[in-house]
């Protein structure tokens, strides 16, 4: 793809919007091939509500790039650099409920401080796909307080689970002080700032799951901007 513009929050924004649409697409296989292998039927339905949701998302956000002045080729959903915990299948329940809680938490979080965006095409996207985070938060919610309740081996997996998409879903909004998303703050391209996101996304899981380690991560030296991991 083509870059017009070169200005510091362009580019930072042209790799958040770009890296949201490419997670939210593998979000959505991921769910999706839990729809038929969820442990309860209802979930199996969620799983495949949640997987569509999250394909119509990416697909959706995928054409804000050329406000931005970015020429995509359209390689379909299946292209792309997703986090790498999310790169492939998911291991087990937990993880999927871990994917739902972290990645999901963190990207919506994200789209969260844009729905006031500068940026209008992704202000509209933002408030759709807030409207149908809602539900997908809700579930996830829901198997976390049902499986810290059982507590033992579930409650652990989970919990592990937990800090392994942490570990990466973390760093996907950057360092704080970053100068490119520090002068898209400035333009009201997007309202929170990479420590907030994390803040906002930890408050919330240490009140739901007691016990999980979600450390501020540090050493950003080899952190690649363009695909956020």
């Amino acid at each position: 793809m083509s870059v017009v513009r070169v200005d510091a929050a362009t580019v930072t924004m042209i790799s958040l919007i770009g890296s949201l649409a490419d997670n939210k697409g593998a979000l959505g296989r991921r769910y999706g091939e839990w729809a038929v292998s969820a442990p309860t039927i209802e979930s199996a339905v969620a799983a495949a509500a949640m997987a569509q949701d999250e394909l119509g998302h990416a697909r959706s956000t995928y054409p804000v790039l050329a406000k931005l002045g970015v020429e995509r080729e359209d390689a379909g959903l299946d292209a792309g650099h997703p986090l790498v915990v999310i790169s492939s299948e998911l291991p087990d329940w937990a993880s999927f409920i871990a994917a739902n809680l972290v990645v999901d938490g963190v990207l919506t979080t994200f789209v969260a401080g844009a729905r006031d965006s500068s940026i209008e095409p992704l202000a509209q996207r933002a408030r759709k796909i807030l409207q149908e985070e809602g539900a997908h938060k809700v579930h996830a919610e829901a198997w976390a307080r049902r499986m810290a309740r059982v507590g033992g081996p579930d409650l652990e997996l989970l919990v592990r689970r937990t800090e392994e998409m942490w570990a990466s879903a973390a760093r996907w909004p950057g360092p704080d002080g970053h100068d490119g998303y520090t002068a898209a703050v400035e333009a009201g391209m997007v309202a929170s700032s990479p420590s907030a996101i994390r803040a906002q996304v930890r408050d919330w899981l240490s009140a739901l799951l007691g016990g999980v380690s979600l450390d501020e991560p540090g050493d950003w030296s080899e952190w690649d901007e363009q695909y956020r991991r």
